[in-house]
């Protein structure tokens, strides 16, 4: 069994400058106990014809994927108050999946609290970030840190997918340029199955295909005996870059005529 240690650093809910315990994302309940993940840098994917078939090396990580994000009280407030939430939300996820990479799925899910499963998913994007997302966006930490609170500005939108097939995402803050309408997305992602999750900042109603909003899931409260309703897409992730969920025929397909462009060219 994994032992983590403690380390000093700023807490990224309550930013006080202490020892930080280590914060399993998803939560270990979640079937992140004994999950192996290996971290590697966005560029290194770019430096391969190939991204499908590439043996890429990184740092790996053993004992459940985590940070050591959160003081212990932070984190014990987390567990407490939102992670049982959080855990009816997977078990749900994990009965949708289907057997295809695409699908698009229509169902209820019952008894949940959605504004606490919103705080614990924000909560997962403070802990993956670096202390500057903290500083530059304190509203995140503000709507987490407090259970009753509902607000959350609307320039940050959180998205979310199934996800089965493919590879398990972590991606900071980045930048990504939408070709087809111009639009530049400001993101942070995390794809743990059976769910993905966007993370977006300074969202201006930007056309995002495939993903549901659930945002408004701030708006609904928290009510164990809830029933809500939901439209999903499950979607891959095959490579290690935001909001591209192609499945592997068209990775190939785009692989194929990257490599007949360069040699024409030659």
């Amino acid at each position: 069994m994994a032992r983590h240690k403690m380390t000093k650093g700023v807490c990224r809910l309550c930013s006080k400058d202490t020892d930080l315990s280590f914060e399993h994302v998803p939560p270990k309940v979640t079937n992140n106990k004994n999950t192996k993940y290996i971290t590697l840098p966005l560029e290194e994917y770019y430096k391969t014809d190939n991204i499908l078939d590439a043996t890429l090396k990184g740092k790996k990580k053993q004992g459940g994927i985590g940070y050591n994000s959160f003081c212990r009280k932070c984190n014990s407030f987390l567990g407490t108050n939102y992670v049982p939430s959080y855990e009816k939300w997977v078990q749900a996820g994990y009965q949708l999946q289907t057997n295809s990479e695409t699908a698009y799925i229509k169902y209820q899910i019952t008894k949940i609290e959605p504004l606490k499963i919103l705080k614990h998913i924000i909560s997962m994007f403070l802990a993956i970030n670096d202390n500057w997302y903290l500083e530059s966006y304190p509203e995140l930490a503000e709507f987490v840190s407090d259970v009753n609170s509902t607000t959350l500005p609307k320039n940050f939108r959180v998205f979310t997918y199934l996800n089965k097939d493919g590879n398990i995402r972590y991606i900071q803050h980045q930048t990504v340029g939408d070709f087809s309408s111009g639009h530049i997305i400001n993101c942070s992602e995390i794809t743990f199955p059976p769910y993905g999750y966007v993370l977006i900042l300074d969202y201006s109603n930007q056309n995002i295909e495939k993903l549901t909003d659930i945002t408004e899931f701030k708006n609904i409260g928290n009510n164990e005996n809830l029933s809500i309703n939901i439209e999903i897409h499950q979607l891959p992730t095959h490579i290690n870059i935001p909001l591209d969920y192609r499945t592997k025929e068209e990775i190939k397909i785009a692989i194929e005529k990257g490599s007949k462009k360069r040699n024409e060219e030659l």
